[in-house]
């Protein structure tokens, strides 16, 4: 049986595809990076399920929702976690940090810089310090679940990433597990030869 071909459909930036993108990086399997800027938007807009990006094609077939697109992915890349047991914990992680990328994109979209400064204040002082925390607590001493990379761990050097970029964070030294998971993340090979090859994007 022929492998899936696989297209995934997004603006030319990391946003909601970026974790999709590490998860083909991972697993080592090709697939076509279709970006459009966000005065192409129009054109792919109509032939989205829900007037939404990203879409992920398998043998022509969509898939909408970043979130169950990547557990798609995980799940038959073998990047989802070992057990039952490790999949629940992983799935409870990578919700908290879909929680912390809400409320980025509510900053980002705010109607004003004064609404933007004042979320981005509630994510430096609340947010960040509560939801990271949970996820320092809860990681294993290696990778998130388990004893080896899955999709939480890529998602995680995905959020890490951007609160630097974006200021929210100056450091990552208060979360060492988080900031060593990264480490790991970036160090895989595939990993960092995507990283390496990614286009530079403002978001």
């Amino acid at each position: 049986m022929p492998s899936p071909k696989y297209k995934l459909v997004y603006f030319n930036a990391q946003g909601r595809a970026e974790t999709s993108r590490l998860l083909f990086a991972a697993a080592g399997v090709d697939f076509e990076d279709v970006r459009f800027s966000q005065d192409e938007w129009a054109k792919f807009k109509p032939n989205t399920p829900l007037g939404q990006a990203p879409v992920l094609e398998v043998d022509g077939k969509q898939l909408c929702q970043s979130l169950a697109i990547n557990r798609y992915l995980a799940n038959i890349f073998g990047l989802a976690g070992k057990s039952d047991w490790e999949k629940a914990n992983g799935d409870a992680g990578y919700e908290v940090i879909s929680d912390v990328y809400k409320e980025i994109y509510e900053m980002l979209f705010g109607k004003d810089d004064a609404t933007k400064a004042q979320l981005k204040k509630k994510l430096v002082e609340d947010t960040c310090p509560k939801l990271l925390g949970f996820l320092e607590k809860n990681a294993g001493s290696q990778w998130y679940i388990g004893n080896s990379m899955t999709v939480v761990d890529l998602s995680i050097s995905c959020l890490m990433s951007r609160l630097i970029k974006m200021e929210i964070l100056s450091t990552v030294d208060n979360y060492p597990k988080l900031k060593a998971i990264q480490g790991r993340v970036e160090a895989d090979p595939n990993i960092s030869k995507y990283l390496k090859n990614r286009p530079v994007t403002k978001m």
